[in-house]
């Protein structure tokens, strides 16, 4: 019996659907965005998320982890493959549909001229759960993939951070330098006065000058320094290095709120890197449940139609549906290997998993104890600015009245400067520090406003 079709007009159609393939244009931009105007940490990392190149790059991996759970779905849906055979000799043969090309499709030929169009579908019906068992691995594989990109852009959030601080602590270093260039331009018009008048002597003048050269040459440096570290900020944000960028915010102390052991669960739950260690330890059982259900019956249903003409000018179309059953018997141990190395891999990935458990608690611990001195030094730093500040107000007093030496103004003032460059030291190590214990609990840097 004949279908109620036309088996070449559905062939024709099928094949033009398939070699129809639509032009994608696409477009790319190689150009850095210019940014212009003050940016709070906030402001940075948003656009940092957005432009850095390697965190671009790495994300490019979510989409390959999607496409590879699509893969894994497809083999659980019909598939359909379309044929056309044709051929000529004096000895029949078997004919197979191309490589690659799924449902396959085998066709015994005569001797005689031969053409044939067919439809070959072939659905899963029962795998054992071995096709169930990769999907489950391949979605397990794309949100692993999802943390670990979670990871680089907390990682890339902490170079910007990084940055971001650097240039604030260049800044407060650069406004140190110039202060100090400041109360040296003053001792200089002051000695010389006093030398002017017959009170003082030329070598105090001299002094004063020399410091007031290395006060510039500090100052000179310091500048230099706040430039590179604006350079290296932009790097890290991707943006155009020509960039017209001023840092909005500025180095503040901040205590924390949470206890050592609340950190340490935090980074149990939140980090990134964890939990993809974890979910490609699940995906690898799902391997070896797939190779598993590999071992056990797969059933499969089946539909062909063809339509083909002999040399003998013979025409016919007709179909065939049917079931397969199939049962490896035995193979030489080859599923039961690639059981055993399934196993193999999960238990390693499983080990792995723990390790990384272990070493995430270690970087909590340290970034804790890092937070810490951070904090110690801070307050210690500020004790010693409010010391450095009155014992330089006071020799600078005494030195105006007559009562005190030139050099003593001078040391004062040495290790005022050093103190407020101490302070703002001190503030950077500290907000760095807890930003690297964000790192190391898994908790992203960027805040609201």
């Amino acid at each position: 019996m004949s279908p109620p079709f036309s088996v070449p007009a559905i062939f024709v159609g099928l094949i033009s659907l398939t070699f129809a393939t639509p032009g994608i244009a696409q477009t790319s931009s190689t150009e850095f965005p210019s940014i212009k105007g003050t940016l709070t940490l906030t402001q940075t990392l948003q656009i940092g998320l957005k432009n850095n190149l390697m965190l671009s790059a790495v994300r490019e991996d979510i989409n390959a982890a999607l496409q590879e759970t699509r893969i894994a779905k497809s083999q659980m849906r019909p598939q359909l493959s379309a044929n056309a055979y044709t051929s000529f000799g004096d000895y029949g043969n078997i004919l197979s549909s191309a490589g690659n090309v799924t449902p396959t499709n085998y066709l015994s030929v005569p001797s005689q001229g031969f053409a044939d169009l067919n439809l070959t579908l072939m659905v899963p019906l029962y795998t054992n759960g071995r096709l169930q068992a990769g999907v489950r691995t391949a979605r397990e594989r794309e949100r692993a993939t999802l943390a670990d990109v979670g990871g680089v852009e907390q990682e890339t959030m902490l170079r910007i951070t990084d940055a971001y601080y650097r240039t604030l602590l260049a800044g407060e270093l650069a406004k140190t330098a110039q202060a100090r260039l400041d109360a040296d331009n003053e001792l200089v018009k002051n000695t010389q006065a006093l030398f002017s008048a017959g009170k003082g002597l030329e070598a105090s003048v001299l002094r004063s000058k020399a410091e007031r050269a290395d006060a510039q040459r500090a100052l000179t440096t310091s500048r230099n320094t706040e430039r590179k570290a604006l350079l290296d900020l932009k790097t890290v944000m991707g943006v155009r290095l020509d960039s017209e960028i001023v840092p909005a915010d500025t180095l503040t102390f901040t205590p924390l709120k949470n206890d050592l052991l609340t950190e340490i669960a935090n980074a149990q739950k939140e980090r990134p890197e964890l939990r993809a260690a974890k979910l490609r330890a699940s995906a690898f059982s799902g391997v070896t449940q797939s190779r598993q259900g590999a071992q056990g019956v797969q059933v499969y249903g089946m539909a062909m139609v063809d339509g083909f003409t002999s040399g003998a000018n013979r025409t016919r179309e007709g179909y065939t549906v049917g079931m397969v059953v199939s049962l490896p018997v035995f193979d030489g141990g080859q599923r039961k290997a690639e059981t055993s190395l399934a196993r193999a891999q999960q238990r390693r990935a499983e080990a792995e998993a723990r390790d990384l458990e272990l070493r995430v608690e270690n970087e909590v611990r340290q970034a804790w104890l890092d937070v810490e001195t951070a904090e110690e030094n801070y307050r210690t730093a500020q004790s010693a600015l409010l010391s450095a500040k009155s014992a330089y107000d006071v020799t600078t007093l005494r030195v105006q009245n007559g009562k005190g030496l030139l050099v003593e103004q001078l040391d004062a003032l040495a290790s005022f400067t050093l103190a407020q460059s101490n302070l703002a030291q001190s503030l950077y190590d500290h907000a760095l520090s807890v930003s690297r214990l964000r790192r190391a609990t898994g908790k992203p840097t960027l805040q609201k406003d």
